[in-house]
């Protein structure tokens, strides 16, 4: 997830088409994106960050889409999954879609499998604590006592990825708008939060098609004053305090960490459109963020 930046192999088109909602993490800013949030403990060696360049330009090529985007690595027992996403228009649908691959060492793509609400609900009632093996097509090993349909470690992967993304994705506010039709567009007049409200939460929003009412009733005005608060504010998170916000100074960023998910960190650039977000972990929430905070 990230803001406008310069992009690979990108054309202009009318401001009217929805695009790019996303970009910092497209592959020419991925190293800037890397060592923006490497504060968090982790990085890609060279010969990841290679491969990793190499297959994105290829599967970017493959999907026929304008960007390609890397979301992040989830550990695991046996072997890591790279994640990467790319963004489409989704039918019936003001909002873009992201569309979800992942790779092992092999940097070989692959599409994350779109699973059903029945298995993402099975999986979410399971609360899984065991970390990924790392083998897609393995089976999900259920705990003593638990019970449940036959599912795999590509499907749990599936969920866990909407999950944090829906959770995580952030943008500063003022980077979208709605156009006349309601579908969300990069705000190609946002410069950048300025650095004296930079570390406020409420200026930054949920990359995500709303939930909240208040989001919603927005969403469904006209008045052009309306079009900037159709998403989500972070604010509104629960439990209160989840986001930690932080300055840099030497490094000119402001980085928000997810308390929920420990190994997400989303980043903004003050006074410029920069922003976005990768997550290094285990894919593990911490529910018991309530009781620590």
């Amino acid at each position: 997830q990230a803001g406008s930046g310069p992009i690979l192999h990108d054309t202009p088109i009318p401001r009217s088409v929805p695009r790019r909602t996303h970009e910092t993490m497209d592959l020419v800013d991925l190293e800037q994106g890397l060592r923006l949030t490497a504060s968090g403990g982790h990085v890609l060696n060279c010969s990841e960050l290679m491969g990793l360049q190499a297959a994105l330009t290829l599967l970017k090529s493959q999907e026929k889409v304008q960007s390609i985007y890397f979301w992040g690595k989830i550990f695991g027992t046996s072997a890591d999954y790279f994640i990467a996403y790319s963004m489409k228009e989704k039918a019936g649908s003001d909002f873009p879609e992201k569309a979800f691959y992942y790779a092992g060492e092999d940097f070989e793509f692959k599409t994350v499998p779109t699973i059903s609400q029945e298995t993402a609900e099975n999986i979410i009632q399971l609360k899984l604590t065991q970390p990924f093996e790392g083998v897609p097509g393995a089976s999900i090993e259920l705990e003593e006592g638990q019970q449940g349909v036959k599912l795999l470690e590509a499907e749990r992967l599936a969920q866990v990825l909407l999950e944090i993304d829906f959770d995580a994705a952030v943008a500063p506010k003022g980077a979208h708008a709605l156009n006349e039709s309601n579908m969300i567009l990069p705000n190609l007049d946002f410069k950048g939060l300025p650095a004296s409200e930079a570390t406020a939460l409420l200026k930054y929003m949920h990359f995500r098609p709303p939930a909240s009412v208040a989001a919603l009733r927005a969403a469904a005005r006209t008045d052009t004053e309306f079009f900037a608060h159709f998403l989500d504010a972070l604010e509104g998170d629960l439990p209160k305090g989840c986001w930690a916000v932080r300055q840099d100074p030497s490094a000119n960023v402001v980085m928000l960490k997810s308390l929920n998910w420990p190994g997400y960190i989303a980043y903004h650039v003050p006074g410029t459109p920069k922003f976005g977000g990768m997550y290094f972990g285990y894919a593990q929430k911490n529910r018991d963020l309530p009781f620590m905070i």
